[in-house]
């Protein structure tokens, strides 16, 4: 059986990779450009909306601002768990939206360093 999140993954830092902005009630906006390879960049010029614009919602909103390149997987998942009491399984809830955010190209993750 496959269990995530697992100790390796939960060790690692996560950083912001994108630019993100203000967004309505506190929450954040995250901006994306469609198109993340360097040789296409041009073709970004050419469009009238180059950028995706993701719309998170509050929990989403401290995942994304406990991403700071100094916390680990699992001290952002206790942080978000303290924000938001009384919820259920918050550390593979949280673990699964970095993931999503490391595979959309928001975020980076590093090992920790000791």
């Amino acid at each position: 059986m496959n269990l995530f999140p697992d100790e390796a993954f939960l060790a690692a830092v996560p950083l912001q990779a994108l630019l993100s902005e203000p967004g309505e009630n506190g929450t954040v906006i995250l901006v994306r450009p469609k198109i993340l390879s360097k040789r296409w960049t041009w073709l970004l010029r050419m469009m009238k909306k180059p950028n995706y614009r993701v719309k998170l919602d509050a929990r989403g909103t401290a995942v994304w601002q406990a991403c700071d390149g100094t916390r680990t997987v699992g001290q952002v998942a206790e942080l978000v768990a303290l924000a938001f009491p009384g919820e259920v399984d918050t550390t593979t809830r949280t673990a699964l939206f970095v993931r999503e955010l490391f595979r959309g190209g928001f975020l980076t993750l590093m090992e920790k360093l000791s």
